[in-house]
């Protein structure tokens, strides 16, 4: 993002009036006036698909199917019923964000080029029914819309084109300062989040499909409202507004403005309306002159246009961090020690006839750490993912604080109190270092659409308190020192502790690390140890799978032993450490003395 995605809310509205004043004052050619105008409309249907494609990542090659929609709400309402098209045209985004939902709903499963087909899809349906049915929309004929004056017109003595573009040029304002508000709140990084690591979303209690409708939702209201205020241009609201042209349009304006911010697709919008126009003295040779720019631009900056801009940056600088004690990552509601916190009774998973847990029982008491050991192959990171709801067993019962889990969503399990890591380090590794602890936060302190919207002053506490749970959980793993760092960057091991410092922000009951030690030398094997030694000793429940022997029998209360699925010892590591179907299972030899030495 820009560095101007920084300023307070009151100056972006401020500088979108101020430039809506001086644009109606100063522009009296109705030309230019009607040109800027369809440029801030391209800017806006692109700034809606850049919602789906810039923050989710998922490409839409149907994105007319909103903008035409939109359009044709609008204007079948208002002439049908003799309303009035202004009111009707801030309602588009109504029925724009119902076919949101609907192929938010319908595409759940679907990603990369699936999702963007079944968008085309929808486009050429709603394209068919408009050709067709000639007694709604007219067919080819189209539906003619007149637009009455807006209030302002006279009082201030412009023109309908200077009206029109001063009523655009706040419209875009507003979506500029409600989206940068969305983007800034745990919605946005939810979105993010989905995008970069859609497992790691779920573990920290993200919904990952209702985060994933929610986007669709607000991309497809805003490319309606676009379509909608493209009609007092056009006057003849057509089918060709749900065609491959448009969407191929608002695809490549968010492209070639850049989709990775606000910014961007409204510099290419205004690029596919003012360039073209601007090559109007090369005739025939002007389309094929913008494709090469085009492609100059994707080529060159792959950023996008808005790269260009001075002070262009990706991630935000992290804030000043202070100093926090350890008993301040955990949440005040920590069951009472010694009670039984997750009970496994009889988990049986199996691959293709092959047993990956079998008969798996065994119980954790809260304010205990437990591990969880075995050879390779032995059904660890499968009972983790049972547990976690990643997989579902065949047979057998999870209880989490009393309530069976099977068959909830990872999502809903987090939000019960059992987060987990995961084996290979999962982060999102565009983002920095504190962003990645920021978007764990997402449960800790739920965030309302309006209030994030509007970022109401409880909005901007909640996120105060967000922002220093991410920096006591990233000082707790000793990652304060490099919060501005792209998550990307940091060595494999500094990338399994902000996984854990991750799995701390999403204040978990229970804490299920897979592996946290694996990458990490001696040393920070062992800083890690006296951090989960001093985190069980403030109260959290933790189970801990790793092949850190030496670590695991200094560190466990217990240890639950697994081999081929099954578990063989359970016990204090002193017990299981003389177990000797444990050293039969590790060394081949039933010899206690092996595992000593």
């Amino acid at each position: 993002m820009t560095r101007i995605s920084t300023w307070p809310a009151g100056i972006w509205l401020a500088a979108g009036v101020a430039a809506a004043f001086l644009a109606a004052f100063l522009i009296d050619s109705p030309y230019v006036a009607g040109l800027l105008a369809y440029a801030l409309v391209l800017g806006m249907f692109a700034l809606g698909l850049g919602v789906t494609l810039g923050q989710m990542g998922y490409v839409t090659f149907g994105h007319a199917a909103f903008f035409g929609l939109g359009a044709y709400a609008a204007a079948l309402v208002s002439t049908k019923f003799g309303l009035n098209f202004w009111l009707m045209a801030f309602l588009a985004p109504l029925p724009g964000a119902a076919l949101g939902i609907l192929v938010g709903f319908a595409s759940a499963r679907l990603g990369g080029a699936y999702f963007a087909i079944a968008t085309l899809t929808t486009a050429e349906i709603l394209r068919l029914i408009a050709a067709n049915w000639i007694d709604l929309t007219r067919g080819p004929m189209g539906v003619l819309v007149t637009a009455p004056p807006l209030p302002w017109q006279t009082a201030f003595g412009w023109g309908q084109q200077q009206s029109y573009l001063f009523l655009l040029i706040l419209v875009v304002t507003l979506l500029l300062v409600g989206l940068r508000n969305l983007q800034r709140s745990p919605l946005g990084r939810a979105w993010v989040a989905v995008r970069e690591a859609p497992d790691l979303a779920e573990s920290l209690g993200i919904p990952t499909v209702r985060a994933r409708v929610s986007n669709i939702a607000i991309s497809g209201g805003i490319a309606a409202l676009a379509g909608a205020l493209l009609v007092p241009k056009i006057f003849v609201v057509t089918p060709d507004l749900l065609g491959v042209g448009y969407s191929a349009t608002g695809l490549l304006a968010t492209i070639m403005g850049g989709k990775a911010s606000l910014l961007g697709p409204l510099l290419g919008g205004f690029a596919f309306a003012v360039l073209p126009e601007s090559l109007r003295f090369v005739d025939a040779a002007r389309l094929a002159i913008f494709a090469v720019i085009l492609l100059l631009v994707v080529r060159l900056m792959p950023g996008g246009i808005v790269s260009l801009l001075p002070g262009f940056r990706r991630n935000a600088p992290a804030p000043a961090f202070g100093q926090h004690k350890l008993p301040a990552l955990l949440r005040p509601d920590l069951p009472a020690p010694g009670t039984d916190v997750l009970a496994v009774r009889g988990l049986q998973k199996s691959f293709s006839g092959l047993k990956a847990t079998d008969d798996v029982s065994f119980t954790v008491r809260a304010s205990e750490l437990v591990g969880l050991i075995g050879p390779n192959g032995a059904g660890k990171t499968t009972c983790f993912n049972l547990l976690s709801g990643f997989a579902r067993p065949d047979a057998g019962d999870v209880l989490c604080l009393g309530r069976s889990i099977v068959g909830l969503a990872p999502h809903q399990i987090a939000g019960q109190g059992m987060v987990r890591s995961f084996q290979q380090a999962a982060i999102c590794p565009t983002l920095t270092v504190h962003e990645n602890a920021l978007i764990a936060t997402h449960r800790a302190a739920p965030e309302p659409f309006l209030s994030a919207l509007l970022r109401l002053p409880a909005c901007r506490r909640r996120e105060d308190e967000r922002r220093l749970r991410a920096e006591a959980c990233l000082g707790a793993m000793d990652l304060l020192a490099r919060a501005d760092e792209l998550a990307s960057a940091l060595p494999y091991g500094d990338q399994k502790l902000l996984a854990i410092a991750m799995a701390l922000a999403a204040q978990p009951k229970i804490l299920l690390l897979d592996e946290p030690a694996a990458g990490l030398n001696q040393v920070e094997a062992a800083a890690l140890a006296k951090v989960l030694g001093d985190l069980r000793r403030a109260g959290l429940t933790i189970v801990v799978v790793d092949h850190n022997l030496k670590m695991m029998m200094a560190l466990c209360d217990r240890i639950v032993v697994l081999h081929h699925g099954a578990k063989i010892a359970e016990g204090t590591p002193e017990t299981v450490r003389n177990d000797a179907a444990v050293v039969q299972a590790y060394f081949g030899v039933a010899s206690p003395e092996a595992v000593a030495s």
